[in-house]
């Protein structure tokens, strides 16, 4: 493939840019494309369950929101190979080595697609089962399984790798491949939905039709545009374990950590089913779509602070790399308490925009206003995930998202479910938030340290 002049200019001027442009500069204009992206990207979810609840009802909500942790499966497996590759290839650019950013790419299109394949089948294969695991009731099943069927067959669409994009340092485009989906979808199920009558099989067969689109943008993007600083050709899609392993090393806190919030709705949804029933499920299951657009700018802010951090480990640039976290630290600290100050007042409104039965508004605004107070916590935390995993610190960041997912909240939901029912479940989530950060400060402080004296004694034996 021959790029010639422009793909020197599309160098120059990423080198440019990551090296020069002033931090705090330079990460707004990395992040914000991202959070323009993530968000647009779930405004889809918002109205995506909108029209289903005003389409099918409230059961389908609930239908839906049972099947959920699949989806979230799936968003684990792109999540992991995508942020992993995207350190990879944000270090190698830095260092110069465009074989092996172009090699570290192309390798992860290959195991994306070979993985997304034999999820199809055996999700598939065993669907009733992964049904009954996730907690859904005899009155949510079918709405559940239909969705669930439509979704895994779609699931070789389910990614259009925007942190490869945006690890090359066009955040521009990696926000399009986000916000053009993000409307087609909202189109097809305006018109599959309500047009055609569809209910959850419209939904689902909307989000595979967007997902596509996405997957086409990204195509088109490394292949045909010229717009990619990599050059990638057949030869760097030969498998290499070595790289691979590196890969899925470094994303594997993103696994875990979506991995993580998948074990954590199932158990949710069995505490539901045994405490609220189909009410508490439903109710629930809105309640986590505001939720997750609440906490959806934290995680474009972590893309954009991705490749900063990766780039500038990779040139050895460490004051710009500490700088970066601190800025990106505050912005997640702020955001947090203006989002959940806003979920406060506005905790009635937003559930009543999903639904008008009045049971399920009433405990979806109580539930909201006790869960959303995690968002005060969850943003640092991410941000400290990500540091770590951008800078290759595979071990790290690992433990700070096992700390978040599995360590605090599990036994938070055991203790306070069994001991308080329905209002034990909806108060673990700030508590086991609010006890991770403590922790996770702690170790990223400690770690700081420890780079700032093994930095000084480098340059002293120099």
């Amino acid at each position: 493939m021959n790029r010639g002049p422009g793909e020197k200019g599309n160098r120059k001027d990423q080198r440019r840019m990551m090296e020069e442009t002033p931090v705090g500069k330079l990460l707004w204009k990395m992040s914000g494309p991202s959070v323009i992206g993530v968000m647009a990207y779930n405004l889809y979810h918002v109205f995506d369950t909108v029209f289903i609840a005003q389409g099918a009802g409230t059961n389908a909500v609930g239908g839906v929101a049972v099947s959920f942790p699949l989806f979230i499966f799936l968003s684990a497996v792109s999540s992991t190979l995508g942020s992993g590759a995207a350190s990879v290839i944000s270090r190698a650019l830095g260092e110069g080595d465009r074989e092996k950013a172009a090699q570290t790419a192309a390798n992860t299109f290959l195991a994306f697609y070979s993985a997304a394949g034999l999820i199809t089948v055996l999700g598939l294969l065993f669907l009733d089962e992964l049904l009954l695991l996730m907690g859904v009731t005899e009155a949510l099943f079918p709405y559940a399984k239909t969705y669930t069927q439509i979704i895994l067959l779609g699931a070789v669409t389910s990614t259009g790798f925007s942190n490869l994009i945006r690890a090359e340092g066009n955040s521009r485009y990696a926000m399009y491949i986000w916000v053009i989906p993000m409307c087609t979808n909202i189109v097809l199920d305006c018109i599959l939905i309500f047009l055609l009558d569809m209910g959850v099989l419209g939904a689902a067969a909307g989000t595979v039709a967007a997902q596509t689109v996405s997957m086409g943008m990204s195509i088109y993007y490394f292949y045909l545009s010229g717009k990619s600083v990599l050059s990638i050709k057949l030869r760097h899609f030969m498998p290499q374990f070595r790289l691979l392993r590196e890969v899925i090393g470094i994303g594997l806190p993103s696994f875990l950590q979506l991995s993580g919030q998948t074990i954590s709705l199932i158990i949710v949804n069995q505490f539901l089913r045994k405490y609220g029933g189909d009410l508490a499920i439903s109710s629930y299951g809105i309640v986590n779509k505001i939720v997750v657009f609440f906490l959806f700018p934290i995680q474009g802010l972590c893309q954009g602070l991705q490749p900063v951090i990766g780039y500038n480990k990779g040139i050895g640039n460490k004051e710009r790399t500490k700088k970066a976290l601190r800025i990106a630290s505050c912005a997640a600290g702020v955001y947090g308490g203006t989002g959940y100050l806003l979920s406060l007042v506005l905790a009635e409104k937003l559930v009543q925009l999903f639904t008008s039965d009045m049971p399920a508004a009433e405990m979806g605004s109580h539930i909201l206003v006790i869960v959303n107070a995690s968002l005060l916590f969850h943003g640092i935390q991410n941000i400290q995930g990500t540091y770590f995993q951008a800078a290759g610190r595979k071990a790290i960041s690992l433990l700070i998202v096992l700390c978040g997912q599995l360590f605090c909240f599990i036994p938070s939901i055991l203790i306070l479910g069994s001991a308080y029912g329905l209002e034990g479940i909806w108060y673990s989530f700030p508590v086991s938030a609010a006890a991770a950060l403590v922790i996770t400060s702690m170790i990223t402080a400690v770690q700081i340290r420890r780079e700032d004296d093994s930095f000084c004694r480098f340059h002293l034996n120099e």
